[in-house]
């Protein structure tokens, strides 16, 4: 007599697998979401993408008031107005930022080209904007630096409260 192996059911085994394929992705998503926090500064997952203001506080002994000072980083992204303009060489940079400007909740009012290629990116905001260029520089990327608003300003950027110039 020959004895006959029992072998596995072959629906479990789909089973396991796919539970396993399940688990694989969860972990997957849940690793790319740190990292995508991580790189992007905002200190944690769904976190919406706006940081808190920080508000110390003081008291006076003497008087028993308290004075609070805000510190905070200017206008919100949405109330920017911004023009961005391509002084690289590399065709699309300026659609390319642009994009991801208005992904950080930017008000892009245009892009364009530079009439001359510049080395560095520059960001360059109206009077009253200090605050929001700052932010908006960080925002830009690394490198990038604050500058003056552009005299004459781009063509179609008359509406903008900041230009931000990408170079090489």
């Amino acid at each position: 007599m020959t004895a006959i192996a029992h072998t596995p059911r072959l629906g479990a085994t789909i089973l396991r697998t796919a539970a396993r394929g399940a688990v694989l992705v969860g972990v997957a998503v849940v690793v790319g979401i740190l990292l995508y926090s991580v790189v992007n500064g905002s200190g944690g997952a769904g976190g919406g993408g706006a940081k808190a203001s920080t508000t110390p506080s003081s008291s006076s002994a003497s008087t028993g008031t308290t004075a609070t000072t805000s510190v905070n980083s200017g206008r919100p992204p949405a109330q920017v107005k911004v023009f961005v303009q391509n002084a690289s060489g590399v065709s699309g940079a300026a659609a390319t930022k642009a994009n991801v400007l208005r992904g950080l909740g930017y008000a892009i009012v245009g892009t364009g080209n530079a009439l001359t290629p510049q080395t560095g990116t520059v960001v360059g905001c109206k009077t009253g904007f200090t605050k929001e260029a700052d932010t908006l520089a960080k925002a830009v990327g690394v490198g990038t630096t604050v500058g003056a608003y552009p005299t004459p300003p781009p063509a179609n950027s008359t509406s903008a409260d900041c230009i931000v110039t990408i170079g090489k």
